[in-house]
């Protein structure tokens, strides 16, 4: 294991950072220790031939490199960082900033996926931190946005159409942050850290199954629904009830793999004609 050495390194001013990226370092530097106990906290730190963003050493002595990052990197880049931080015995977080990126705090039924975000969520389970900074500050807390599958319809030229997943875009869907605790963990044979939320799609699966085991909920929204078969008025109560949170996409993938009602693609059809409407 390399020995660290730690100590303060050039200014932001020496370094150029935007204000953007100051703004969010002061965001983390403020809130992290309010969550978390910690033994140090710095900005500006050299470890190894890396200069962290943000060091935090914990009470239990663990390690933490969170880099927060305001312009576009590629995949190799997020890699070796986070293998460089590694050998010093660091788990890594990353955190971005969503006004770069377009990656605001909502749910988008597709979108198109930035190659780093699809590194990121393969490294963090499905999830990518954001926090909304503009020149005039940060707009928003910190939030991380889960990317999911998105189902697309497809058009034969004899009339019959059909949805399957698209390999470009996904949905998005807006997760909550319950603290800004630091979670520990290990993928794809990097050391990570991540905040504590609860994976979207654990969550949706809980839901999903805690409704339909309330009878009397789930009886009065399917009594409402009139000229539809038990089975689409059992998909449309369900959408009704977490559409707007969810979106339809990650819904019908949950019913489908994990709850393991049968479905097709006028199955998901009847779903987003109901959701829009």
């Amino acid at each position: 294991m390399k020995c660290m050495e730690i100590q303060n390194h050039l200014s932001n001013e020496k370094r150029g950072e935007s204000f953007q990226h100051v703004k969010i370092k002061r965001y983390l530097m403020k809130n992290i220790p309010q969550d978390n106990n910690i033994k140090i906290i710095r900005e500006e730190v050299a470890i190894g031939n890396r200069i962290a963003d943000i060091f935090c050493q914990l009470a239990n002595d663990k390690k933490v490199v969170i880099e927060v990052q305001h312009s576009m990197i590629s995949v190799k880049s997020i890699i070796q960082r986070t293998r460089d931080y590694n050998d010093s015995d660091c788990h890594v977080l990353w955190v971005f900033n969503a006004s770069s990126f377009d990656r605001y705090p909502k749910n988008e039924a597709s979108a198109r996926v930035l190659n780093f975000e699809k590194t990121c969520q393969k490294l963090f389970h499905g999830r990518v931190y954001y926090i909304n900074a503009f020149e005039t500050g940060n707009h928003t807390p910190l939030y991380p946005l889960y990317f999911n599958c998105f189902y697309e319809q497809k058009f034969l030229p004899v009339g019959f159409n059909y949805y399957r997943k698209s390999r470009s875009l996904k949905s998005i869907v807006l997760g909550e942050l319950e603290s800004l605790e630091l979670k520990l963990f290990k993928n794809l044979n990097l050391k990570l850290a991540r905040f504590n939320d609860e994976n979207v799609r654990d969550q949706c699966l809980k839901e999903i199954k805690l409704f339909l085991a309330n009878q009397p909920l789930l009886t009065k929204i399917v009594s409402s629904l009139k000229e539809l078969s038990d089975k689409d008025k059992l998909l449309c109560a369900i959408t009704a009830k977490f559409g707007r949170k969810y979106g339809v996409d990650l819904i019908y993938d949950i019913l489908k793999q994990k709850i393991k009602i049968y479905l097709n693609g006028n199955d998901l059809h009847v779903m987003k004609s109901y959701f829009t409407h």
